[in-house]
């Protein structure tokens, strides 16, 4: 019988890809989103915790990034995980700046959005960063200057007549509502790849 084999220096040689500007820098994917600014609101969803990742599958393809995020949210990801992967601040309270306004954005994407995120959209009612932003994108889309995108992510026992009521207003007043993937009897978050598909259409791109 033999031995294994012993390994030598060469079997740690791995393949890593070229190296890239900075820590934080990407490799880019498409230009899809080249020179549009994406806010990435963040609601009080489990699937919050994905949501560094979407923000760097967005800048891969081309777009500057800004998150918001509402106190719930922040129960499932760090502040230090979004604000590093978006190379921004982030937004999770409101103060003299109007952060709501202070910055043009092509598209707001919501995602996670939670039950009641967008009832709250729906109804009008602005009480957080999150909530009082897309009262703003709201009227921008009224004026054609931006587009909003929800990603609606909650247990299926939640997908009710007031909710689908809420989702109905909502796209009639031109937002894009990506479908969630079902699974074990739950609205799930799509994979990054159709979210940032979702906010390119939405552009037309």
């Amino acid at each position: 019988m033999t031995g294994p084999t012993a390994a030598g220096p060469d079997d740690f040689r791995w393949a890593l890809g070229e190296l890239l500007d900075g820590d934080r820098a990407l490799a880019m994917t498409s230009d899809r989103l080249a020179g549009k600014a994406v806010a990435l609101l963040v609601t009080g969803g489990i699937a919050a915790f994905r949501t560094p990742a979407l923000a760097r599958e967005l800048r891969r393809a081309g777009a500057e990034v800004y998150a918001y995020a509402t106190p719930a949210a922040l129960q499932f990801v760090t502040r230090d995980a979004l604000e590093w992967t978006t190379l921004q601040p982030l937004v999770s309270a409101l103060d003299g700046r109007a952060q709501h306004v202070e910055r043009a954005m092509d598209v707001y994407l919501v995602a996670p959005a939670t039950y009641s995120t967008l009832n709250k959209l729906a109804a009008g009612i602005a009480d957080n960063a999150v909530t009082t932003t897309l009262a703003s994108a709201l009227g921008l889309q009224e004026a054609g200057r931006a587009r909003i995108v929800l990603a609606p992510t909650m247990h299926g026992s939640m997908v009710n007549a007031i909710l689908r009521e809420s989702l109905a207003r909502l796209a009639n007043l031109g937002c894009v509502v990506v479908p969630p993937l079902g699974r074990d009897g739950k609205a799930l978050l799509p994979e990054d790849a159709v979210l940032v598909d979702a906010v390119a259409r939405a552009l037309g791109r």
